[in-house]
């Protein structure tokens, strides 16, 4: 359950390697094209290495997209990549009913310096360096075909991000576990680092940062992907009977190219908060802090105050 594979070739080298696809968030395809780059190379710096080359993977109705189109996204994802300094080196394409687009990435890593979503400590406070709503602002998107410009600026912004600039200034800091946020929400990536560990993640769900209006858009725009999320959550998860349904559905709700939900020593997390919102990623938030495990396989490793 960790973000990506690790395979050592030698005493001091490995090699980190992820895949990740998708359906459009956003009608831009230039825009979808970072978005894509942006959330596939993510996983490569939430292990702590350095992402390398990338190769894309398309699939597109053949005849029902204008070729500008198709350029406009791959040069998207190319953009991105050249801002993380990662090579293209191929791909592959293939014609079906559904545009879907995605990249897989490699990156290298020393063996010791590997950081994993397991050993998160007792103690450590949790960060979280993007905003949620994503999904249900990709479901507004679909139902309206557009959004108010400056939220819509707000929701693709977020997403275009690099995490490449959080995990740098990271890694100066004494992180005992770091996952990326997406496809399985704020929640279920906070499961496997708390069950991994063997400790409980307390997350207080009124810190958690979000984009702006999130509770009007989810009172009308049902965020994608959640009951799976929730499904797979709840049994490991005590919920104070304070914590609304909405907020629930906002810590469940898939994420797209979402921040990265960091463990760090108590000491040193104001510090990195404030290099964070320096260095841009100003939604960066303290959202909880770990605490000693349920002790037992089937206990509550999440607790949402």
């Amino acid at each position: 359950m960790d973000d990506a594979g690790v395979f050592q070739i030698s005493s001091n080298m490995a090699l980190v390697q992820t895949v990740d696809f998708f359906y459009p968030v956003v009608n831009d395809p230039r825009a979808f094209g970072r978005i894509v780059a942006a959330n596939s190379l993510s996983d490569i710096w939430a292990m702590g290495a350095k992402a390398m080359t990338a190769m894309n993977l398309l699939s597109y109705p053949a005849g029902k997209i204008d070729v500008s189109g198709i350029e406009e996204l791959l040069a998207g994802g190319s953009e991105k990549l050249t801002e993380a300094n990662v090579a293209l080196v191929g791909g592959h394409t293939m014609e079906q009913e559904d545009l879907v687009y995605g990249m897989s990435v490699t990156g290298v890593v020393s063996p010791d310096a590997v950081v994993t979503n397991s050993r998160a400590r007792v103690g450590d406070v949790l960060l979280l360096t993007k905003p949620l709503g994503t999904g249900v602002y990709s479901n507004a998107l679909k139902e309206e075909g557009m959004l108010p410009a400056n939220d819509y600026a707000a929701f693709v912004g977020s997403m275009e991000r690099l995490n490449m600039y959080a995990a740098s200034i990271l890694s100066k800091f004494d992180v005992s576990a770091i996952t990326d946020v997406t496809g399985f929400g704020l929640l279920g990536h906070a499961l496997p680092m708390a069950r991994n560990g063997g400790v409980s993640l307390v997350i207080e769900s009124g810190k958690v940062p979000h984009l702006p209006d999130i509770f009007e858009y989810l009172s009308r725009y049902y965020p994608l992907g959640v009951c799976k999320c929730k499904e797979y959550v709840m049994a490991a998860t005590n919920c104070a009977s304070a914590v609304t349904d909405a907020a629930m559905s906002l810590l469940s709700e898939a994420q797209t190219s979402g921040g990265l939900l960091v463990a760090i020593r108590a000491g040193q997390v104001s510090e990195a908060v404030a290099a964070l919102h320096e260095c841009g990623d100003p939604y960066t938030a303290i959202i909880g802090y770990v605490k000693e495990g349920p002790g037992s396989p089937d206990g509550e490793y999440l607790i949402i105050t």
